[in-house]
């Protein structure tokens, strides 16, 4: 019986051993963004959706033996986006936490900033010009163009001192982090919840370019996507991470209308469960 263990635990050992290619992964979790992006043994996960469902998604495109996560990013502390974190953070090594300096008064966001400093993860704050690698994946920062202004937010603090800090005065999807990922001739670009104001300047600096594939900003709300944005980009595919029947109305017909008009192949979350898009770095497909 031992052998027969032994057997099996060696098989599929060799069967979740990584292969070169890179994976980009939406996880289904409803209304909410989670996005791993895995290349062999590395692995960047971008957000955490509203609830631990994010686990499940983990735990089917990670290998078993593997409980570290060398980069999370936080786009921006807003519950559907950040929740499914605080389990991440009990549950992996987390290298380093990517997250912009901006509070918001809510359980959410106060529970997952104690967990940061329970756990001692490093923070690191990133804007615009800003660069990081995951194994041969090069991420370039786009967005937002300045930091956030509360040094205090991933800082250990009295709660009074923090509490005085303030909150960040506007609306934090403005904040949210814009990575560009290139892995060899493949480009996706991962958007948070920046609305169309954010889309325009991108698209003024200049810094913008054709990728293959796209996160859908938030969710497929009306106020993103806007066409001069889609025009830049020109995606082959866009992924909307949504839920179904959800009281938003996301994706709106008119963000799937102006993706179709690019030419986007476009998949969602709420249709297809799980998205996994893999590349060789030349060519890519879904999986």
């Amino acid at each position: 019986m031992g052998l027969v263990i032994l057997f099996w635990l060696t098989l599929l050992v060799f069967w979740q051993l990584p292969d070169s290619r890179l994976r980009v992964v939406f996880c289904d979790v409803g209304q909410g963004d989670a996005v791993l992006v895995t290349w062999k043994n590395y692995q960047m996960l971008v957000d955490g959706g509203p609830d631990n469902s994010v686990l499940s998604c983990l735990g089917k495109n990670m290998a078993f033996w593997d409980r570290e996560i060398e980069l999370v990013m936080l786009t921006h502390p807003q519950a559907d986006h950040m929740t499914g974190l605080i389990e991440v953070l009990e549950r992996y090594e987390v290298g380093q936490l990517v997250a912009a300096n901006v509070m918001n008064e809510t359980p959410e966001y106060w529970q997952l900033r104690k967990v940061v400093l329970e756990k001692g993860v490093k923070v690191r704050e990133l804007v615009e010009g800003d660069e990081l690698r995951v194994g041969p994946v090069e991420l370039a920062v786009l967005w937002p163009r300045e930091r956030g202004g509360e040094p205090l937010a991933w800082k250990k603090a009295g709660e009074r001192q923090v509490l005085g800090a303030g909150t960040y005065k506007g609306d934090v999807n403005e904040m949210s982090l814009v990575l560009k990922g290139s892995f060899g001739q493949f480009d996706f670009l991962l958007t948070g919840d920046v609305g169309e104001k954010e889309e325009l300047e991108l698209v003024n600096q200049r810094r913008l370019s054709e990728v293959e594939l796209l996160k859908v900003a938030h969710h497929g709300s009306r106020y993103s996507s806007s066409q001069v944005f889609l025009r830049q980009v020109s995606p082959e595919v866009a992924v909307v991470s949504v839920g179904g029947r959800n009281r938003f109305g996301h994706p709106t017909e008119a963000v799937l209308d102006r993706l179709v008009e690019v030419g986007a192949k476009v998949v969602r979350t709420d249709e297809k469960g799980m998205v996994r898009i893999v590349s060789d770095g030349e060519s890519w497909w879904q999986d």
